[in-house]
C-alpha cells in the first residue's frame, strides 16, 4: 500500500489521495482502457458506477483524527478530511472519467454481489448502457483487530450491453457470501477478496 502512485493512470492532478482512492482510480482506469479518458471531462450520463468497500478509507480518517488531537480543529487539514469518507473514491472516479450515470456506494458488511446486482439492474432497466463495478480496500493496521489480514487494493469490472455475448448471471447467494451476514469469505478479509471469489465463480468466456 505504501508508495503506490496513481498519477500514471490519471489525466488530472490530485493534491492528495487516500490509498483507497488511489487504488480505486487506477483499477477503474485499467478496466475502462481507452474509454477512461475519452470523455475529455464531459459528463457521460449513460455510464454508471457501483462501488463497495468493507472498511472505506481509514488511513485518511485516522490521519485527520490525529491532526485534530494534536493541532486542534482549526489547524487539522481540511484537505485530508473529505478523503476519509467511503464514498470519496467513487466520487473522484465519476469526476475523473465522466461517469454521470447511476451511482451506488456500498460499505461495511454488504456482499459484493449487491454491487453487481445494482449494476446489472441498471443495465437491465435501461438507465445505463455501461456500469463500472469496483471493490476496494486500503486498511491501516490500527483500523482492524490484531491478526486480521485484509487484502488491500482494488478490482474493477466494466459491464456493458453486448448481445454478441451470453448473459452475465451473478449468483447472489454463493457459498462464499453466506458467512457473517453476507460479508463474504471471512468477511474481515475485505471486499477485494470477496469480489475475486465472485469472479472466479463466473463461467469462462464472460
Amino acid at each position: 500500500m505504501n508508495g503506490f502512485d496513481a498519477r500514471p493512470y490519471l489525466s488530472s492532478v490530485k493534491g492528495y489521495l487516500d490509498p483507497a482512492s488511489a487504488f480505486f482510480l487506477a483499477a477503474a482506469s485499467l478496466a475502462l482502457g481507452q474509454e477512461a479518458h475519452a470523455s475529455g471531462g464531459a459528463r457521460r450520463e449513460r455510464i454508471g458506477v457501483s462501488t463497495i468497500s468493507r472498511y472505506g478509507a481509514p488511513v485518511s480518517g485516522y490521519k485527520f483524527y490525529e491532526q485534530f488531537l494534536s493541532k486542534g480543529a482549526r489547524l487539522a487539514s481540511p484537505l485530508v478530511f473529505p478523503h476519509g469518507y467511503s464514498n470519496t473514491a467513487g466520487n473522484l472516479a465519476a469526476i475523473e472519467f465522466g461517469l454521470g450515470g447511476p451511482h451506488m456506494v456500498l460499505y461495511g458488511t454488504a456482499a459484493v454481489s449487491e454491487a453487481f446486482d445494482f449494476a446489472l439492474n441498471r443495465l437491465g432497466d435501461g438507465t445505463a448502457d455501461q456500469m463500472l463495478v469496483v471493490a476496494y480496500e486500503a486498511v491501516a493496521p490500527e483500523a482492524v483487530p490484531d491478526g486480521l489480514n485484509v487484502l488491500n487494493g482494488a478490482v474493477a469490472v466494466w459491464l456493458t450491453l453486448d448481445t454478441a455475448r451470453p448473459a452475465l448471471v451473478v449468483d447472489l447467494t454463493p457459498e462464499c457470501m453466506r458467512s457473517q451476514g453476507g460479508g463474504g469469505v471471512g468477511a474481515g478479509g475485505g471486499s477485494v477478496l470477496n469480489l475475486l471469489s465472485v469472479l472466479q465463480a463466473l463461467p469462462a468466456g464472460l
